[in-house]
């Protein structure tokens, strides 16, 4: 027992000396008193109690909350798993989950990915790694390349031989480099340059790739059913902390260095100088604990905090332009900022979404939830850039040209390939109709549980429920992607018609034709109508950033020279967020031409035949009045644009913010939604459709879920409510799209819903 004793304390002091590095380190000692003995006995035996209670108390005890690993859920139970078909071969799949698009995420080289532990307070001793311990995290567990054939049907590949791919392409994806068999998601990055010193990094970096957030996977009666595209339940805020506290947990807990570099020298095949070893993971920690202190600074300035995330969702708008506009400005050695107006980049993550699915986004008009991304490239670069892919916006040099990335824009190329396939409009055979990725259909689902009741689809109910879509879900969602029996009754409201009737008489079209290619012009509803959670739509119409002179940056008139978007001048310091983004990524796109001699017609290519531009509906120009004189203004206009109802049965949490847990809930009057659901089980509910939800509403969501209360920032399930008995569309109240259903109603629209 004295051996015990002094242990826990050997450890706890440890902590103590590693939290000291925290801000409010005079707060500490009064909160380890306070804590005491029982303290000391929590944080070894039940380490997330004792981290609840200090972030309950609050205050000097949030201390200890930083130092001690977060309760997660306990892995499910898994008996078999099965990947649903979608029109993708296998190699397509598992190229897609594990090619590197040039990240570098995981801040810390990959080798030491696989060596560190978990970062828990346990005699025992378990990998950070460990496929049980990320999939609490959210993440899928993805077979070795290295034994693929032998584990496929472990992780969900069943009777799926190789075989030559449709011949959409003109090439054949290779096996990805994934020896160590880490998750969906996880791709491991060799011979990377650092475009900001020049120079290539000594050991393989780990990044995350769009599979990470886009793929899905629900669960049943120990079943996992995955899908590619989908939305993923990852809790990305705590991968970063445990990461962090892994590190942290090495140095400071006597007994784990040694293990951790024994590990190493194991995966590596030789000695390690173990001086040098410790020194670079203090070097490593101290710039995360760095970079945190100066985020809580500037943020503390602001009188704001992020909210918390939790799982399956992102503020991934923020959190790009924090990485783009703040991270990349910070100086390697110290840390420090050369800009003091830098700080006010920095915003806090207060706009959290769900992972859209992204079946069909290719060959939407608009992409993003709030409609302000046009060209596919743009899009995915953005989005590699915002996960840490590394780019220079410092000081141009030798070799070192601004704007130089480590993106791989090739691979972000394929990846859009393989998700749009060929013009559905000139598909062979006669039929149109996507043939890239595909939404998952509930009957491949049903089929992994026949005679189970709550798969069952009624008919009767379906051609019910065919005519309450055309009734309530068309005007905005339009027809169904892949229903003949609607577009036999409707064919006139057809999802495929270039236009529709109700559309032509307001002069739009259903699908626009650009350059070689078409796209579905997506329905762009005003804020002020759908009535739900605001906070994505701010991102867009009210953050700003400034930008330092020696980047050489004008955004306005930089897209206006490159696309010809027709943006109005500002003579301004700060600039929209988004038109400086789009700006910045445009650029690197550019500096990766000419770095790789890219031709012109490669360009063309690659790039697609969309310019880099802003969405009219959004920036528009508008009159305001300054010192007595009225001029001419940008301003924006918030919209968000809805999509096709294709796989929507498998796109729970429902809105943009992942407010409403199942659809039956969605189609509900938004006073009777779910006021708190937990998030972060992948359990799911055939009869509801979505996430399985807590049997009374005060119940306690089970350890290490997030709770989701609606009352929170970003967190509104209002709006898009089906309430009342007006059924003039043309007089219903902001939120509200049309009259309330029955439950009879309700029980037809979900069955509906399920064949889509």
């Amino acid at each position: 027992m004295g051996w015990l004793l002094g242990r826990l304390r050997s450890i706890f002091c440890g902590l103590w000396c590693w939290a000291k590095r925290w801000p409010h380190v005079a707060a500490l000692p009064v909160a380890i008193v306070a804590i005491g003995v029982t303290g000391i006995g929590l944080a070894y035996f039940v380490p997330d109690k004792l981290r609840n209670i200090a972030l309950k108390i609050g205050g000097a005890t949030s201390i200890v909350a930083q130092v001690l690993p977060a309760t997660l859920p306990e892995p499910s139970k898994i008996e078999q798993a099965y990947w649903l078909p979608q029109n993708w071969t296998w190699q397509k799949r598992y190229w897609f989950h594990h090619t590197s698009q040039g990240t570098t995420t995981i801040p810390v080289p990959y080798e030491w990915f696989l060596a560190l532990e978990r970062p828990e307070l346990s005699l025992s001793h378990h990998s950070l790694r460990d496929d049980d311990y990320l999939r609490r995290l959210g993440f899928i567990p993805s077979p070795s390349s290295k034994g693929f054939a032998g584990d496929a049907p472990r992780y969900g590949y069943h009777g799926e031989e190789p075989k030559a791919d449709p011949a959409q392409l003109d090439w054949q994806p290779g096996l990805p480099d994934n020896p160590d068999g880490l998750p969906v998601g996880f791709a491991r990055l060799r011979n990377a340059v650092d475009p900001t010193t020049g120079e290539q990094d000594t050991a393989d970096q780990l990044g995350l790739t769009c599979a990470a957030c886009h793929t899905g996977h629900l669960e049943y009666k120990n079943v996992s059913i995955r899908f590619d595209g989908g939305p993923s339940m990852v809790n990305l805020g705590e991968v970063e902390r445990a990461i962090g506290l892994s590190i942290g947990y090495t140095l400071k807990i006597p007994g784990r260095f040694s293990r951790f570099a024994s590990r190493l020298e194991e995966i590596q095949g030789h000695p390690v100088d173990r001086s040098k070893l410790r020194d670079d993971l203090q070097h490593t920690l101290d710039g995360i604990f760095a970079q945190k202190e100066l985020e809580t600074q500037f943020l503390a300035d602001q009188k704001a905090d992020h909210l918390d995330e939790g799982f399956g969702r992102l503020d991934a708008l923020n959190r790009i332009g924090n990485q783009v506009f703040f991270t990349n400005f910070l100086d390697k050695k110290s840390g420090a900022l050369p800009d003091p107006a830098l700080a006010g980049n920095l915003a806090r993550h207060d706009a959290p979404v769900s992972f859209p699915p992204i079946w069909d986004t290719p060959y939407f008009l608009w992409a993003q939830y709030d409609a302000s991304v046009f060209n596919e490239l743009v899009r995915n670069a953005g989005e590699a850039l915002g996960v840490s892919a590394r780019i220079n916006m410092t000081t141009a040099a030798p070799g070192r040209p601004l704007f130089g990335s480590s993106v791989k824009m090739e691979n972000l190329v394929r990846f859009e390939e393989a998700l749009r396939g060929t013009d559905p409009f000139k598909a062979s055979g006669g039929a149109t109709k996507f043939n890239g990725l595909l939404a998952p259909k509930w009957t491949d689902a049903h089929a992994k549980f026949p005679g189970d009741a709550a798969w069952a689809i009624d008919a009767k109910l379906v051609k019910k429920g065919r005519d309450l879509y055309r009734a309530h879900c068309f005007e905005c969602h339009r027809g169904p992607v892949d229903d003949a029996e609607f577009d036999q009754k409707y064919p006139n409201d057809s999802f495929w018609k270039a236009e529709n009737p109700d559309r032509a008489a307001k002069n739009e079209k259903n699908w626009i034709a650009i350059g070689d290619r078409h796209y579905f012009n997506g329905v762009q509803v005003p804020l002020s109508v759908v009535g739900t959670d605001r906070q994505q739509s701010r991102v867009l119409i009210e953050r700003r950033v400034h930008l330092p002179a020696s980047l050489g940056l004008a955004p306005i008139d930089d897209l206006n020279k490159t696309g010809g978007c027709g943006l109005l001048h500002e003579e301004v310091s700060d600039v929209p967020f988004v038109l400086a983004l789009m700006d910045v990524v445009g650029k690197s796109i550019e500096q990766w031409y000419i770095a790789n001699g890219t031709s012109e017609e490669l360009k063309r290519q690659m790039s697609g035949p969309r310019q880099n531009c802003q969405n009219p509906r959004v920036f528009v120009a508008a009159r305001a009045s300054s010192n007595g004189k009225d001029r001419e203004v940008l301003a924006a206009a918030p919209h968000y644009v809805a999509r096709p109802l294709d796989g929507v049965w498998a796109t729970a949490p429902y809105l943009h913010n992942g407010s409403v847990p199942t659809l039956r809930d969605m189609l509900l009057p938004q006073d009777r939604r779910p006021r708190s659901f937990c998030v972060g089980s992948r359990e799911f509910d055939p009869v509801n459709v979505g996430l399985a939800t807590k049997a009374g509403k005060d119940d306690a969501c089970a350890a290490g879920l997030t709770d989701f209360d609606v009352s929170r920032l970003g967190n509104s399930n209002r709006g898009h409510s089906f309430e009342g008995k007006e059924t003039d569309i043309a007089k219903l109240p902001s939120g509200v799209i049309g009259p309330e259903l029955t439950d009879d109603e309700r029980r037809s629209l979900i069955e509906y819903l399920k064949t889509l």
